[in-house]
């Protein structure tokens, strides 16, 4: 069983590129010390002698550390939607993908709808973030800040033991909140019944929908039903080429459509 500690005392957090990984390591090693250690999907995180040690994906350097900021921004607007005393509700959960097994035909011209920034809208319209933050962390090059900034809210991490300089099979859990989780539960679950609900309204033209996209059969009248939708949620969107299905090929958007 996961053991889980609220709090380990860090004072400083560090973000370093990929090559000093080693090192640290090689330290921890050699002065048996005890620390954790975990690896994600966007960083690999050592914390050590009271500092936290971040090491970016690969590619992922200069963006996540120009981005940091916005890991403090969003836990300060986090705790002060809490403070607030705003009730927030999280949808029932429906699925992150969704396909119509029942759509066969493979001559029909095939258009979707992709969901800008999904998430960080979200959190925006729901009030969770503020409109300062909000702004601050549009930038296509935050992308992957973005969505680590609101992932890891509440959530807690489990970190492998480190232990007299040995690293261990043993696995602790270490800063889960359960009202910050339920905040990014909130988030993600809107995003769901959003897609679920365009579904329900496309009915026998709708296609599949992948996290934040929805394809669906081109026409008028379903872009506009799209359109309007998503406009009422005011959520931003991009209309996808028309492609045929079971082709590769690609026409062209009227841009008056």
């Amino acid at each position: 069983m996961t053991r889980t500690i609220k709090r380990v005392g860090i004072k400083t957090q560090l973000f370093k590129p990929k090559p000093k990984q080693k090192l640290i390591f090689e330290l921890i090693k050699n002065n048996e010390a005890n620390g954790y250690y975990r690896k994600g999907n966007f960083s690999t995180e050592i914390i050590w002698d009271g500092k936290s040690y971040m090491f970016p994906s690969k590619g992922k350097y200069r963006s996540y550390t120009k981005g940091l900021f916005l890991f403090g921004m969003v836990r300060k607007d986090a705790k002060n939607f809490l403070k607030s005393g705003r009730k927030l509700r999280v949808p029932k959960k429906f699925p992150t993908n969704e396909y119509n097994d029942k759509f066969t035909d493979f001559d029909a011209k095939i258009t979707g709808t992709d969901l800008n920034h999904a998430y960080w809208r979200i959190a925006y319209n729901l009030g969770i973030i503020s409109n300062r933050t909000y702004i601050s962390g549009l930038d296509d090059e935050f992308k992957t800040v973005r969505l680590s900034a609101l992932s890891t809210l509440g959530k807690g991490k489990d970190y492998h033991v480190i232990k007299n300089g040995v690293f261990t099979n043993e696995v602790v859990k270490i800063g889960f909140n359960e009202d910050m989780d339920k905040l990014y539960r909130a988030i993600r679950q809107t995003c769901f019944k959003y897609m679920n609900q365009i579904m329900k309204i496309l009915g026998n033209e709708f296609v599949a929908y992948k996290t934040d996209c929805v394809y669906y059969v081109d026409s008028k009248e379903n872009r506009k039903i799209v359109r309007d939708f998503f406009n009422e949620k005011e959520m931003n969107y991009k209309q996808l080429p028309s492609i045929k299905k079971g082709s590769t090929r690609v026409e062209p958007l009227n841009e008056n459509q």
